[in-house]
């Protein structure tokens, strides 16, 4: 039987909670008694950039999100919808299938396996580098910050304790597996709206 979460999972912040990123320590009491000084503990500040990159997928989502309202294009539509599938895939499998703990001590009660934050991180990931190596997208500094940043969700979560290796390796795979499915669509919706223009020419 698995080990109940930290007792200071209680004291942190519900955004924080309801986004799986608490930290190892009581880090938000500890800042509100010290104030920023607190962060010149390097183990402290450390922590908070595990925190940090935890929440990157969700702040990526919304940006995705935001991107297809913006452009409103197949491209942006394809992967949003990819993303969502990947999501919701993922917690079917977990309660369904697998139904395999979080590991002890971890914040969060709910099934671990899949990690949902590293299914995000590996088809983001894998989106951008098979653009960039196969389609030949031009690499830009933003893709180059993007893809280092979500290399390191799978570890922030192990670091966090909440997903093991196991957990972050199944939810890179399926995220690797979602972004090959998410192009394939996006390479045969673009194949079939060029030859529906060819024919409308001839």
């Amino acid at each position: 039987m698995r080990q109940p979460p930290f007792e200071h999972c209680l004291d942190c912040p519900l955004i924080i909670k309801l986004m799986d990123a608490c930290p190892l320590s009581p880090f938000w009491q500890i800042v509100q008694e010290e104030g920023l000084s607190s962060l010149a503990d390097a183990s402290l500040l450390y922590e908070l950039f595990m925190v940090i990159i935890s929440l990157l997928p969700w702040i990526f989502g919304l940006i995705l999100g935001i991107l297809l309202l913006k452009r409103r294009d197949m491209r942006s539509l394809i992967r949003a919808g990819t993303h969502l599938c990947a999501h919701i895939t993922c917690d079917v499998v977990k309660v369904i299938y697998f139904k395999e703990d979080r590991p002890d001590g971890s914040c969060s009660l709910k099934y671990g396996l899949p990690s949902c934050h590293s299914i995000f991180a590996g088809l983001y990931t894998s989106w951008v580098l098979i653009e960039i190596l196969v389609i030949g997208t031009k690499l830009k500094t933003k893709h180059l910050i993007a893809v280092i940043s979500m290399l390191i969700v799978p570890y922030s979560r192990i670091y966090l304790i909440y997903h093991t290796l196991k957990q972050c390796i199944y939810g890179w795979t399926i995220g690797f597996i979602f972004a090959v499915m998410g192009l394939t669509l996006h390479h045969q919706c673009k194949k079939r709206r060029k030859n529906k223009q060819i024919k409308v020419k001839q």
